[in-house]
């Protein structure tokens, strides 16, 4: 009796052991749950095979549309660098201006070295992956395994910088190469860059290969089995994302691609089933528009009488309400001392880059009887011309005359000096203007000053003025 009970015990011991042991060891078997990868750029790298025409010097560039990954020039945008040539010898390119499907404008002319059999054109696209997953199963000192999509192509390498058709490329070596270094690992574990690894799936099997990232735990440490983790593989150097893959050439419809998240020990067995998900990636949209050059350029009047429309001493005439878009009416002029002063608004918006508003005189101020009888252009106080103006604060008696001047922040001429307008367009002088594009419509005052002494002889005057506005784009 006292052996049955021995032996009991010494059972149930055994049995309490291998019990605790196995909790230690791993507590739950269950894959990861709501995993996914998210990349920064979705977008599909360019590989294209240089076509039939090239020309050395030439900064036109055609491509094959019936060789390589990618057969026409979407998927690549003004601006991208392109490596263009054959092995070690590829030179830099930028992208100036997509022609059409089939050629491409660079801003500098091909180098001959560029143009041999067999030359591509490539444009990589690199992208950071952040992948979350909500971990079930624990084990001390456990392994995280990150398994991208790596090439198995026997033309292809997966870590040479240059972007593949079956998967995600490492970089290439001793240059800008996925390290550890660009690894955030969660849990403060250990991140690594390993070697390929394979995956055979399926009936027929078929065998894959796979980049590992691995986040290791240190010894005697275990993760959460609640909420979500997150690994970010991707920093200074970046895994290169894959040109269009060999079984789907419809540009538009995306290359889908398997990830897994594999646990293991600490001796690297897993512990459960790989956690499956996939990542998607397509060919990005060029958006275009086209924006026509602008320029709009306008007269017309917003001042009342008795406004100081173009600062102190141009109060506006009682004939200000009879100005229009197109008319400047005096009418019936006061005689001796006093000034005769009218205004209208001139306006200008432009997407150019810059802009100027000229105005010529295309006569002298005439009677219409023919007599040929004028009110001369102004001298202001005796000093200002068609290309310098000055003060006109005092009314010449002894002579009529005839002038302008312009208020605002865009006038090429102290604002409130006056001066005469040019005769004829080869005189023409500038009266707005900005170096840069108005970000709103820009608008000035141009007001308009007539003085006529006890002889001018009587009769209806006329003149016209020219306002040419020119935007350069």
């Amino acid at each position: 009796m006292k052996k049955i009970f021995t032996s009991i015990a010494i059972f149930l011991l055994t049995i309490g052991f291998l019990t605790h042991f196995a909790q230690t060891r791993k507590l739950n078997s269950a894959a990861a749950t709501l995993i996914k990868d998210t990349l920064s750029t979705s977008q599909l790298s360019y590989f294209a095979v240089l076509g039939s025409g090239n020309t050395f010097g030439d900064s036109i560039l055609t491509i094959s549309t019936t060789l390589g990954p990618s057969k026409t020039t979407n998927n690549l945008f003004i601006g991208d660098t392109l490596s263009i040539g054959i092995g070690d010898s590829m030179h830099t390119y930028l992208v100036r201006d997509i022609g059409n499907t089939a050629t491409i404008a660079l801003n500098v002319g091909l180098s001959a070295v560029d143009l041999g059999t067999g030359a591509v054109a490539i444009a990589t696209r690199s992208a950071v992956h952040t992948i979350t997953f909500n971990p079930q199963s624990n084990v001390a000192g456990g392994i995280w395994q990150f398994l991208i999509k790596a090439t198995d192509g026997t033309d292809e390498s997966y870590n040479d910088g240059i972007p593949d058709q079956k998967g995600f490329d490492l970089g290439a070596a001793g240059a800008n190469i996925l390290t550890a270094g660009d690894v955030t690992c969660p849990w403060g574990a250990t991140a690594s860059v390993g070697t390929t690894t394979s995956v055979t799936t399926g009936t027929p099997s078929v065998t894959s290969y796979y980049h590992v990232i691995q986040c290791a735990l240190g010894a005697g440490e275990t993760n959460p089995t609640t909420g979500s983790s997150t690994v970010v593989i991707g920093n200074t150097n970046k895994l290169i994302n894959p040109t269009k893959g060999i079984g789907n050439t419809v540009e538009g419809y995306a290359d889908l691609y398997t990830f897994y998240i594999r646990h293991t020990d600490s001796g690297g067995t897993p512990i459960e089933p790989d956690a499956q998900g996939k990542i998607a990636l397509i060919e990005a949209v060029r958006v275009t528009a086209t924006v026509d050059p602008t320029l709009t350029f306008t007269i017309d009047t917003t001042d009342t009488i008795g406004s100081t429309a173009c600062g102190p001493g141009t109060v506006l005439s009682s004939a200000q309400t009879n100005v229009t878009a197109t008319a400047v009416p005096f009418g019936s002029v006061a005689i001796g001392s006093t000034a005769n002063q009218l205004a209208q608004r001139l306006g200008v918006i432009t997407n150019g880059a810059s802009y100027v508003v000229t105005a010529y005189e295309n006569n002298n101020m005439v009677i219409t009887n023919g007599t040929g009888a004028t009110i001369p252009d102004t001298n202001c106080d005796g000093a200002c011309t068609p290309t310098s103006a000055t003060v006109w604060t005092t009314v010449d008696t002894a002579n009529s005359e005839w002038g302008y001047t312009m208020a605002g922040t865009v006038v090429p001429f102290t604002s409130y000096y006056f001066k005469p307008f040019g005769l004829g367009s080869a005189n023409a002088q500038s009266v707005m203007a900005n170096a840069s594009t108005p970000i709103a419509t820009e608008y000035t005052q141009v007001c308009y000053r007539l003085t006529v002494n006890t002889t001018q002889r009587a009769g209806d005057y006329e003149n016209g003025v020219i306002y040419t506005a020119t935007a350069t784009f």
